[in-house]
């Protein structure tokens, strides 16, 4: 795909997987990678997204979603997940673009990720945009832990699963207060994903904790045409 601003980028589709505690792939994470500009080099993709505009978010989410669609019998018979980050901007695309919401009803296993970092979505008030998307589609809290936030977070919005941030996990992972935190997340949502597990040592300590799932650099990703790799039997396992 190439987006054309006063410039040509190249995005690139990959699918990052995430597996259950015993071992299953439960879901896979689309990944968009940004390259071109003026140098052609690799552009950071949050920094890049948050620079779109809406226009040009409006073409990114459509073609993703496009992307995640032509798999959909995959998904489907194999009974897993893709879940997609979204902004703000995408968030209010979803709830007023007719295409966008056919795609997503269509598509039952799609789930879309909030970050923590969401306008106004710790404040006691919360966000009436996530809520109201919360009512529609079944949504995961993306990067929590990352500004330490309050519960209100999880109180304010019905979220799906939450995904504790990579470095939250390894500064508080081996820490007497680790169950305690599991234990109060688990409280407001159905299941708990932890991000950055690196190591098999690390896996097999989140089987005891009350965690459904791990994501990280233990599994690598693959293109996303080559999804089927990731699946049992197919010569690709890290577990």
């Amino acid at each position: 795909m190439m987006l054309r601003l006063n410039f040509q980028v190249l995005c690139k589709f990959r699918c990052e997987p995430i597996y259950n505690v015993g071992g299953l792939l439960y879901a896979v994470e689309l990944l968009t990678s940004f390259e071109g500009g003026f140098s052609g080099e690799k552009i950071e993709p949050q920094k890049f997204i948050s620079s779109l505009d809406i226009k040009y978010k409006h073409e990114l989410l459509l073609t993703q979603l496009n992307e995640i669609n032509a798999l959909s019998s995959f998904f489907k018979k194999n009974k897993l997940l893709c879940s997609l980050n979204i902004d703000q901007g995408m968030a209010i695309l979803i709830l007023e673009d007719h295409h966008i919401k056919d795609i997503l009803d269509n598509n039952d296993f799609i789930r879309l990720e909030i970050s923590e970092h969401f306008p106004k979505i710790d404040k006691a008030e919360g966000n009436i945009l996530v809520d109201t998307l919360a009512g529609k589609y079944k949504l995961w809290l993306d990067d929590y832990g990352t500004n330490f936030s309050n519960i209100n977070t999880l109180k304010n919005t019905k979220f799906e699963s939450v995904k504790i941030d990579k470095k939250f996990f390894w500064e508080n992972g081996n820490s007497v207060m680790w169950a305690t935190i599991i234990d109060n997340i688990s409280q407001y949502c159905s299941s708990i994903i932890v991000e950055g597990v690196e190591t098999g040592t690390q896996l097999r300590n989140l089987q005891y904790s009350g965690i459904s799932c791990a994501q990280g650099f233990l599994f690598p990703s693959v293109p996303l045409e080559d999804i089927e790799i990731l699946m049992p039997g197919k010569g690709y396992s890290h577990l």
